[in-house]
């Protein structure tokens, strides 16, 4: 016969060990959404090489035919990149530090307008991003200065498409 004890000790290890399966278990069959990168946000992300582009939008102003790029880029290397920036016209280089980011589009930060006649708020824009070779083609939405969170986002005022051509 079995002592008591020994009985009641195996018994309390099986069950500990069914619960702590138990609850461990949906690691095994349940996918981690940690894992998975959810967008959050109105603009489109993507990655070249070790340069993030985060959450691009472009905001236009009152008539819809400047709009201000909205971007912020992040360098995951131990190196400078030059981004290039280009929709129509020349391509416009933005450095973003090693291991840093740069904001553009944001009060304080360096603007980039865009002619987005072909473009109205609520359609999508071409930009192509480029790194060392490597080229992101991405489809921006356009927004407009009406909603309240882009209302400090949108061109400067008073410049048109005349005075981008100009600057060319």
């Amino acid at each position: 016969m079995i002592p008591r004890r020994l009985l009641t000790a195996t018994l309390s290890a099986a069950v500990g060990a069914m619960i702590a399966f138990g609850l461990s278990g949906c690691d095994f069959f349940v996918p981690q959404t940690t894992e998975t990168t959810v967008e959050t946000s109105d603009g489109v992300s993507g990655t070249i090489g070790q340069v993030h582009v985060g959450n691009a939008v472009l905001i236009s102003g009152d008539g819809g035919q400047v709009s201000n790029l909205v971007v912020t880029f992040s360098n995951l290397d131990f190196v400078d990149h030059d981004v290039m920036i280009e929709s129509t016209g020349a391509p416009l280089p933005v450095t973003v530090p090693a291991g840093g980011y740069v904001q553009v589009g944001t009060p304080g930060n360096r603007t980039i307008l865009f002619v987005t006649t072909d473009s109205p708020p609520g359609s999508l824009h071409p930009i192509a991003f480029s790194v060392a070779g490597e080229t992101l083609h991405l489809e921006v939405p356009v927004l407009d200065t009406s909603l309240p969170l882009y209302k400090h986002l949108g061109p400067p005022e008073g410049i048109g498409v005349a005075d981008l051509e100009n600057m060319k």
